[in-house]
C-alpha cells in the first residue's frame, strides 16, 4: 500500500499485515511478496522507503524483516489490541 504523498513529501509505502498458511510455511512465499512489493515500491513509485508492523510475540515475523529483509526496528508502538509492535522500515534502493 502506498500512503498519499503531501505536498513537499517523499513517497513511502506501507505493509499491512501479512499471513499465509501454516501448511505453506517456511517455502519462502513472504520473501517472495516482500522482494517484489520493495522492488516495485522503488521503481514505480519512487518511495523512499518501505514501512511495517510486526508484534513483539512473532518472533518468525521480526527475524524474516530484521534479519532476512533488513528492516531496522525504528519503535514500538501499542496496538488497538494492547499488545505491543515493533515500527520498522527499510531505506529502498533505485536504480
Amino acid at each position: 500500500m502506498l500512503k498519499e504523498v503531501k505536498e513537499g513529501e517523499q513517497p513511502h509505502g506501507h505493509v499491512t499485515p501479512t499471513s499465509v498458511l501454516r501448511s505453506y510455511r517456511r517455502l519462502g512465499i513472504t520473501k517472495k511478496l516482500m522482494l517484489q512489493s520493495q522492488e516495485s515500491m522503488a521503481t514505480i513509485y519512487r518511495a523512499s522507503h518501505g514501512s511495517l508492523h510486526v508484534r513483539k510475540s512473532n518472533r518468525a515475523a521480526l527475524s524474516l524483516y530484521r534479519d532476512t529483509l533488513d528492516f531496522e526496528v525504528q519503535g514500538i508502538e501499542q496496538n488497538a489490541d494492547g499488545e505491543a509492535a515493533y515500527s520498522m522500515r527499510l531505506m529502498l534502493k533505485h536504480e
